[in-house]
């Protein structure tokens, strides 16, 4: 009985934690910002779908630990642009929706440099992300 009410709370609070970060993404509308960005509104069922799709396929791959086969390519080579895409696309998406450069640009009383900071901010992203993937 023991396990099964661990097995029961752990995806009970799975469920919980996805299901929070849908709604948040869902309620600050990134998808419908980034369909709009990209003039591609007529497809934003595609949208959603990929992204649900994408959230689902995660979590099972975490969970089950699947191996996606093929060495460094293409396998692990295609799911690593994929995820960067994603990455890219939901950032700048929620930048945007919260405005968060120019709060933080007022905060920190940044007049000039602003594109250099932005930069900056990508390149350390990048870079983060491939010493992070081959150490």
């Amino acid at each position: 009985m023991g396990n099964a009410a661990v097995a029961l709370i752990g995806l009970a609070s799975g469920f919980t934690v996805a299901a929070a970060l849908f709604a948040l993404i869902a309620t600050i509308g990134v998808l419908n910002r980034l369909a709009q960005v990209t003039h591609s509104a007529d497809s934003i069922r595609w949208y959603e779908v990929c992204f649900m799709a994408g959230g689902m396929l995660g979590n099972l791959f975490s969970v089950y630990q699947w191996q996606i086969p093929g060495g460094l390519w293409p396998g692990p080579a295609l799911f690593g642009i994929f995820t960067g895409i994603y990455v890219g696309c939901f950032i700048g998406a929620l930048a945007e929706v919260v405005n968060v450069f120019p709060i933080l640009f007022h905060r920190l009383r940044l007049r000039e440099g602003m594109k250099a900071f932005i930069w900056a901010i990508a390149f350390g992203k990048a870079v983060g992300g491939i010493v992070d993937f081959f150490i």
